[in-house]
């Protein structure tokens, strides 16, 4: 016998969603096994799990083989029927005379079946009782047989939701919303949805309200919010809580701007205020939304994807937030780059290059910044702007930082080993000095090359790090007062702080590309950079301008008394013997010119 197609495929997605072939789920089912083969007093019972081609027997008491071929089942009939099939006598069932188990050992002749019928109404298998000897079956015993049925349904169920429930909500997790999402993709295969990720406390407002009010209250609040958003959706979606403060749901709409009309429903209901601990709170609300094609996006891609949106909506400040496939091979690509970096620098891909820094008033060349590159086998050259916020958002820093030093700090040994005493610029990240002994590693690589202090300048980048008081402050008064040249880099950029310049020892100012970008388009660039330039004048503090291109951003820098100009019209970053070539002209009297040996 061979079950329709339809029937094993709906049966597999609800074998599979509720983990029936687990290793664990017969042992679970021993005791009901036993329980019916002494209640009927038969010799053999069993439970029957029925896949596409075979049944399984998961709890088994004196039948002699695991599992048969689905076209020898009794069950497959069994479940058919939807009741309790009893056959007084297999020998003389024209279906089941044949059987394996009738005409060989143990030579079984009677047969009684209940279906095991899931909440979806899917049957999965029978609990099943058989004899060797020809029986009655009473309508008490069929009674009693549907019951035992119904308790291996139960305990099935009540395994499969252990550890799938969010203790704090009640509702199913982030397991249970793969197990489901697997299983109606098993079923409507092609069918469209939309996905939703709805934060109701993001992060850094939940860690505060737990510091203040306690653990209690905030999971109050959170309980609370999934009871609102459950009631939102009732009738129309499943929740499951997927995260601390975040809930997802799937829902099938015919288009986007239903889907857009219904989150911004649920944020009018989720942001009303709360109480906890006698406090009014305002949930706060963002959401992710994505369209899924069930069979083709897997449950992990689902979750990822709404996170995507989720974490953009952030970003906007905005309500909600479409999932973006180009963010999506964006955020890929960067962590595909932090997994190759190390296989990187053992594969000598990195390389350094050099952009010299130009005196504004005469344009001599007088020092140069050293910058990393990197050449992917596979991705080809790729941008720093691309791969040093990747590493500086891993441990990958810790790695990297070293190998720059060594590589800078080798070619100045090697320069100055030929007779050329040149001086190097070296950025370090806010994580490089945030070690109680990141000055002494750095001096135990000056000193292990013979090199002076005064040979490095250390560009870090300005940001809420940098304080006077913190571990990063003190390594960079250390550097100073061996005198190491400090340097503040992309001043300007965002975050500014005058403070800490009178409070850390700095000697550089480097204004950021962007404000001399804007030289000649934005009318309030020019008031900024003579701003900079007049301040660290009366602070006795050196300007240096990035990313100079233009005669006329030059020419306004020189005018304003920019000490320093750094950028492509002057030179573009190059190799180190292009680097000497520039210094060379500079001592011939020829003037600065862009590169031809660029790397």
């Amino acid at each position: 016998m061979s079950l329709p197609i339809t029937d094993a495929q709906e049966r597999m997605a609800v074998l599979g969603a509720m983990h029936v072939l687990d290793s664990e789920s017969g042992p679970s089912l021993d005791r009901i096994t036993s329980l019916a083969a002494f209640a009927f007093g038969a010799p053999v019972a069993f439970v029957s799990i029925l896949e596409s081609d075979k049944q399984r027997f998961i709890s088994r008491i004196g039948l002699p083989v695991a599992e048969t071929d689905i076209r020898m089942s009794i069950c497959a009939h069994a479940i058919a029927c939807r009741d309790v099939m009893v056959i007084p006598d297999l020998l003389a069932d024209e279906r089941f005379k044949s059987n394996p188990l009738v005409v060989a050992s143990p030579h079984l002749r009677f047969y009684a079946g209940a279906p095991l019928v899931a909440k979806n109404g899917v049957a999965i298998g029978a609990m099943c009782i058989m004899d060797t000897r020809v029986r009655e079956f009473s309508e008490a015993d069929r009674a009693q047989l549907s019951t035992l049925a119904q308790l291996v349904i139960g305990q099935l169920e009540l395994r499969n939701m252990s550890g799938r429930l969010e203790p704090v909500s009640g509702i199913p997790n982030r397991h249970q919303f793969q197990i489901d999402y697997d299983a109606l993709a098993q079923r409507h295969s092609g069918r469209r949805m939309f996905a939703v990720l709805v934060d109701v406390f993001d992060i850094p407002r939940a860690n505060e309200a737990g510091q203040a009010l306690g653990m209690r209250p905030l999971e109050v609040l959170i309980r609370r919010a999934a009871v609102r958003l459950k009631l939102a959706l009732e009738g129309l979606a499943d929740v499951y809580h997927v995260g601390v403060t975040r809930f997802a749901f799937l829902v099938e709409f015919s288009s986007a701007a239903e889907m857009e009309a219904l989150v911004d429903e649920l944020r009018q209901r989720m942001t009303r205020p709360l109480m906890a601990a006698a406090v009014p709170m305002s949930p706060r609300f963002h959401a992710g939304v994505c369209a899924v094609t069930l069979g083709e996006d897997t449950s992990d891609d689902v979750i990822r994807k709404v996170l995507i949106g989720l974490h953009q909506s952030f970003e906007a400040r905005h309500p909600f937030a479409w999932y973006s496939e180009q963010r999506d091979t964006k955020m890929r690509r960067g962590y595909r780059l932090a997994a190759d970096a190390e296989r990187g620098l053992r594969k000598d891909e990195f390389y350094m290059v050099y952009q010299p820094r130009y005196r504004a008033s005469d344009l001599q060349p007088v020092s140069a910044e050293a910058l990393l590159r990197w050449t992917h086998p596979r991705l080809g050259p790729v941008s720093p702007g691309e791969f040093i916020p990747v590493f500086e958002r891993t441990a990958l820093m810790q790695t990297v930082t070293p190998w720059v030093l060594d590589a800078t700090l080798d070619q100045l040994a090697a320069w100055r080993g030929a007779g050329q005493f040149l001086a190097l610029s070296v950025n370090l990240s806010g994580a490089d000095l945030s070690s109680e002994d990141a000055w002494n590693r750095l001096r135990g690589k000056l000193h292990a090359r013979s090199l002076p202090f005064d040979c490095i300048e250390i560009e870090i980048t300005e940001g809420e790090w940098l304080r006077a008081d913190s571990v990063a402050g003190r390594q960079i008064k250390a550097m100073a007062e061996a005198g190491i040249k400090i340097a503040i880099d992309d001043f300007g950029s965002g975050y500014s702080n005058f403070g800490y310049l009178s409070d850390l020892p700095i000697d550089t100012i480097k204004m950021d590309k962007s404000l001399i970008d804007n030289l000649e388009t934005d009318p309030k660039a020019k008031p900024k950079v003579t701003a900079i330039i007049n301040l660290a004048r009366e602070l006795g503090y050196r300007t240096v301008a990035e990313g100079v291109e233009t005669p006329a951003q030059l020419h306004f820098l020189q005018a304003q008394g920019c000490d320093q100009i750094q950028g492509y019209l002057l030179s573009k970053p190059v190799s180190a013997e292009a680097l000497l070539k520039v210094f060379d002209r500079a001592l011939d009297g020829r003037g600065p010119q862009a590169s031809s040996e660029i790397a």
